[in-house]
């Protein structure tokens, strides 16, 4: 018996995860804040960079004693905020910005599977890297916004730990330990590193010769859907297009049912809510609540002008860039990932006809 086609049940629900509504209640917490802060002051770009301030302090809880907890978040924070100042002062097209995105790519593709909390702190980092190059630089009252954001996100975890003094199960055995593991020579190998870095660098070069509007989304999918396992990557691959499908519809829909500007706040606070807990559950239900959430952000963001067009459109762009860096992941996994290479050709043999070499199975 062969595999199908469509591997439908890499999408089944985990029935058997325990919820975190402790991280639930914090990141719902950590995004509504600063938003609402920032749109009762009218600042609706305020209210974006404090939704996703308040969305980088939460997803950096992965569990622990508050003292944990914390220290992961400063260190991640750290470096996260200074490689998006380095995107935001290099700008898209400057050498030094694909140089600096092949460098950091190749050291996350290097010590990747040494510890999930540094995995994705040095991932949000090259995200912010390409994200903020093509930005212009915001008002500086916006920065406050973004301070408060984190702010917020970092209390709701101290009246987290006050409230249930049982420390939160850790996610992930420590930053120390994660170093200990690079300083003892453990890495994930120099094709998977080589193969990160040129696969993402292609898929900003491409997204930018194409004109895509959105480049950097285009190399978030490569970056957060390869990993050393060829097996994972491509579930993640396939993962995280159903979600961002998913995600997409989702958005629209509630963007042509419920335009009011406060609805739209509501619907995002609450899929910052049930993220954690769809995590939980499966990786693509995240993918899509997240792609919900800062869909309907950006559309809240037009709203004031009246734009609310230009809000939907994002909503194909976002669609476009998934699918085009899927493509291109793709491509980087057969190409530098043996066990994806050896696993898709036989899928593809499995599934074409004989005269392109596929074979009849019963």
């Amino acid at each position: 018996m062969r595999e199908p086609l469509v591997p439908l049940h890499l999408l089944a629900l985990n029935a058997d995860a325990s919820l975190p509504w402790r991280q639930a209640v914090s990141s719902g917490i950590a995004v509504g804040i600063p938003a609402l802060v920032g749109l009762l002051a009218g600042d609706v770009i305020g209210a974006l960079l404090g939704a996703i301030g308040g969305l980088y302090a939460t997803l950096l809880d992965y569990g622990g004693t508050a003292r944990h907890r914390l220290m992961t978040q400063a260190f991640g924070l750290i470096v996260i905020l200074g490689s998006g100042a380095i995107g935001l002062w290099l700008g898209p097209h400057h050498i030094m910005m694909f140089v600096s995105l092949a460098v950091l790519t190749f050291v996350i593709g290097w010590n990747d599977g040494l510890g999930v909390a540094l995995d994705n702190i040095f991932r949000f980092a090259a995200l912010a890297l390409v994200l903020y190059a093509y930005l212009t630089a915001p008002p500086a009252a916006a920065f406050i916004y973004l301070a408060l954001g984190i702010g917020v996100g970092v209390v709701s975890v101290l009246v987290d730990d006050r409230l249930w003094p049982r420390a939160l199960p850790r996610q992930h055995p420590g930053l120390r330990n994660s170093f200990r593991r690079i300083r003892a020579g453990h890495s994930a190998g120099i094709w998977h590193a080589l193969g990160l870095s040129v696969t993402t660098c292609a898929a900003l070069w491409i997204a930018q010769h194409t004109h895509y509007p959105r480049p950097a989304w285009v190399a978030t999918v490569v970056l957060f859907v390869t990993r050393p396992d060829g097996l994972d990557s491509l579930t993640r691959l396939f993962r995280s297009v159903f979600g961002a499908i998913i995600g997409v519809a989702l958005a629209w829909l509630v963007s042509h049912l419920t335009p009011q500007a406060w609805a739209l706040y509501g619907w995002a606070v609450l899929f910052a809510f049930l993220r954690p807990l769809a995590l939980a559950r499966n990786f693509w239900a995240h993918y899509a609540l997240m792609t919900a959430m800062i869909l309907l952000l950006f559309d809240l963001m037009f709203y004031p002008s009246g734009n609310h067009l230009a809000g939907i459109e994002i909503l194909g762009i976002r669609l476009h860039g998934v699918l085009l860096g899927s493509v291109i992941a793709l491509l980087g996994m057969v190409t530098f990932n043996r066990q994806a290479r050896g696993y898709f050709v036989q899928q593809v043999r499995d599934y074409s006809p004989a005269w392109l070499g596929g074979r009849r199975k019963p």
